[in-house]
């Protein structure tokens, strides 16, 4: 059989010799006028000689049949016990090198599938989160306080952390401290070959080497703040209500829309324009700004509204935007 032959199902397998059989004393066959009898200790094989749903390969399988006189008869192993021993001496003797057996031992990934910049970038990363935890105040105080044999410290439990070569661990995770949390969230989830994987898939990508406090929070907070999750995944939370239209503004500047052109070209150290628009009488303010790493904190969105809208005009009641700052 040939290997896609070798997944039929063992209905399949039985019709499939009963073929083979025809096809190679075919000429004595055909020109008989005898029944033909066929023995077989398969007994669901007798619904083939009625009237049924049939399957694709056995419609393919009719095209012959239909040539011969035949009858199938059901023989148990009991009582065909010389065919049956037969049989089970040709499975014995098949020998391993047939085309089944060598196609379950197959490379499926090959050098030429492997990326290995990503997996230098893994590495790369890493280094980079220990290199910060030797040299981090936060870092060094924890390790103090492991060292003194304490069991708390700021609410944090240490009982499994460990220090090696001045490096803090806990359960042989590295520690991360609290400024590169961000930097690894953003290499982690942002990935291309993840592309942006929920909750789940990127706290268990966290914990394979990396620990700090709650960082499942983090994780979660960092997840619901993803401009591209938030345009490209639907919302499944069962409170949020139908869209509703937004009121009409009663005085200028009082409700504004905000929103931000980014992935520009870099022109005079400038990536990205800032759109503010009154929702009122229309108008709006275009303000370059630049992005570093492809995002923008609070505090930098709070000082383009205070230095070039809130100068000009009163304090907003009420900012819509696409985005959660």
């Amino acid at each position: 059989m040939i290997f896609a032959e070798c997944n039929y199902h063992i209905y399949d397998k039985k019709l499939l010799v009963i073929i083979r059989c025809f096809k190679h004393w075919r000429l004595k066959l055909e020109c008989t006028e005898l029944l033909i009898q066929i023995f077989i200790n398969h007994q669901t094989l007798m619904i083939f000689m009625k009237n049924k749903q049939l399957t694709q390969h056995q419609v393919n399988y009719l095209d012959i049949l239909f040539e011969f006189n035949f009858q199938i008869i059901f023989w148990s192993d009991k009582i065909n016990t010389k065919v049956n021993a037969l049989i089970r001496m040709s499975l014995i003797n098949v020998s391993e090198s047939t085309q089944r057996t060598e196609d379950r031992y197959q490379i499926i990934l090959t050098l030429d599938r492997v990326n290995v910049l990503a997996i230098k970038s893994e590495v790369d990363l890493y280094q980079r989160v220990k290199n910060v935890n030797k040299t981090n105040e936060f870092c060094n105080e924890y390790k103090q306080a492991v060292s003194e044999n304490k069991l708390k410290l700021h609410s944090i439990e240490l009982k499994h952390c460990e220090i090696i070569d001045n490096v803090l661990f806990r359960k042989d995770l590295l520690w991360v401290s609290e400024n590169m949390h961000m930097k690894l969230l953003k290499k982690i989830h942002d990935q291309s070959f993840i592309s942006h994987s929920d909750n789940q898939r990127t706290t268990d990508l966290v914990q394979r080497f990396y620990y700090w406090s709650n960082y499942w929070a983090t994780i979660r907070h960092y997840i619901q703040n993803c401009h591209v999750c938030q345009q490209s995944k639907t919302s499944r939370n069962s409170i949020n209500e139908l869209l509703h239209s937004l009121l009409i503004s009663q005085k200028r500047w009082k409700d504004i829309a905000m929103n931000f052109i980014i992935k520009l070209s870099l022109s005079k150290d400038y990536n990205v324009i800032c759109t503010v628009i009154c929702c009122l009488i229309k108008k709006h303010h275009y303000v370059l700004c630049h992005w570093r790493d492809n995002d923008i904190s609070v505090k930098e969105t709070i000082w383009i509204m205070l230095w070039n809208v809130y100068w000009l005009h009163d304090l907003s009641s009420s900012i819509v935007s696409n985005r959660d700052f």
